[in-house]
């Protein structure tokens, strides 16, 4: 689900990026009139921008372009969960792309299925080499927003709907947004909260929980086996649905909510940060009856994915290029955490770094100045992010590392500095709780 401001903002970083603006930007009443939408969405996508020290404004002239800023927008970037554009196949998606047009297949320039491309379908079963999961089960749909929105945001939700917190901002922008009742469960380092969650079944007025078992956005932390499978039998128990948000499969080790009980598993696997955003595409496997409900809702919502981008997927899972790609990201990946762990020595509180994935979480005291850091930090040029957004408990002092859109040197360099600046501030507050005689 894209919103109409960040498709302005992703339009004038593309014309920036091409110099296809030296300088001043177009106007408000320009930029309204060409993507259909009102002055204030405008407004906040230069907003939006202007935060980022993209742009800047100046009175009664408009935005123009920072020029400071423009030579590298993500060189010290842990505050974006984009993928970096360097880790995404570039190379192979243009073979595959050449390979799907010279088969003159003109059905894929027409509507897509209920269910999506039968032979994608066919694919994604086959390789779950699972004999209980049948085709009825397993739809596509228009990326894994896409399939929350069918999910929650339509007539199968009949409940209130539950949430870890903290969880993907998106998610919780999007409950909020669409005024959709729903509660949260405390997630922490060391995992879920299972008797607050079990506390919340209890009442009978949940129909869903949502959850990022693997690879966890914000923190970064897979969920145990022992306590996936309590939720299970809390599931079982008091009647409600695993909605499980596999966003990182390829760099994913261990069990999923699906493999351990798929008859209470909604189970959404998306291909946006290890293949390319722009495809849209998303696989749910669900069991049948609300995979059918599903299909309805995809039909008469516009649910589905491009029947076109649905065959490059195909032909790209199934290609030689697959495996050697995730390959090559999993060792990026590898390698800037190994460098951020050797940068990271001698910071003085908790923190959580994945194996493998593309988010660390650092932790602070509930006194520390967490604001004051990142506003230091940001005036040197190193864009950090805390937890707003992500939850609603706003006394958590955490910072979310996006470990991928930082070049190696650029990783260590920034890191350091953030170390430094933690030690200085944690010196300074232990200086004035010394008493001197």
């Amino acid at each position: 689900m894209n919103y109409k401001y960040t498709e302005i903002m992703d339009y004038l970083r593309s014309e920036i990026d091409k110099d296809v603006y030296k300088d001043k930007l177009p106007s408000i009443r320009g930029l309204a009139i060409k993507f259909g939408c009102s002055n204030s969405t405008v407004i906040k996508a230069y907003n939006e921008l202007e935060s980022l020290q993209l742009v800047f404004s100046a009175p009664k002239s408009g935005y123009y372009i920072n020029k400071n800023k423009k030579r590298s927008t993500t060189e010290y970037d842990f505050f974006s969960g984009v993928p970096n554009n360097k880790n995404l196949p570039l190379a192979s998606m243009k073979k595959i792309y050449d390979q799907v047009l010279e088969e003159n297949n003109q059905n894929l320039l027409n509507y897509s299925y209920p269910m999506g491309y039968n032979l994608l379908r066919e694919h994604l079963l086959m390789e779950l080499h699972d004999p209980e999961v049948s085709l009825e089960s397993v739809l596509i749909t228009e990326g894994a927003q896409g399939a929350i929105d069918l999910l929650l945001g339509a007539d199968l939700r009949e409940k209130k709907v539950l949430v870890e917190d903290p969880t993907y901002n998106i998610v919780l922008s999007y409950l909020r947004i669409k005024n959709i009742p729903h509660e949260t469960v405390t997630r922490t380092k060391e995992g879920l909260d299972l008797i607050q969650l079990e506390e919340q079944a209890r009442s009978g007025e949940f129909q869903f929980f949502y959850t990022i078992s693997r690879n966890h956005n914000p923190l970064g932390t897979d969920l145990k086996e022992k306590e996936m499978k309590k939720v299970l039998e809390l599931a079982r128990k008091y009647d409600f649905y695993i909605i499980e948000d596999d966003y990182l499969s390829e760099l994913s080790k261990g069990n999923t909510f699906f493999s351990l009980g798929k008859e209470r598993t909604i189970y959404i696997r998306s291909y946006s940060k290890t293949i390319s955003p722009s495809l849209r595409i998303a696989s749910v496997i669900a069991p049948m009856e609300i995979a059918k409900k599903l299909s309805y809702n995809i039909t008469y919502l516009n649910g589905g994915a491009p029947l076109f981008n649905q065959a490059i997927l195909l032909k790209y899972l199934k290609s030689e290029f697959y495996m050697k790609d995730m390959s090559v990201l999993k060792d990026r990946v590898k390698q800037n955490i190994m460098i951020f762990k050797n940068a990271l020595q001698g910071f003085p509180f908790d923190y959580f770094i994945p194996e493998t994935g593309f988010f660390a979480s650092l932790y602070f005291p509930k006194d520390f100045k967490l604001k004051t850091l990142l506003e230091g930090l940001q005036v040197k040029g190193y864009r950090f992010r805390d937890l707003q957004g992500f939850t609603k408990q706003e006394d958590r002092k955490i910072l979310r590392i996006s470990l991928t859109r930082v070049e190696p040197n650029a990783m260590n360099t920034a890191i350091k500095e953030l170390v430094k600046e933690v030690l200085l501030m944690k010196g300074d507050k232990d200086d004035k709780n010394k008493i001197y005689i």
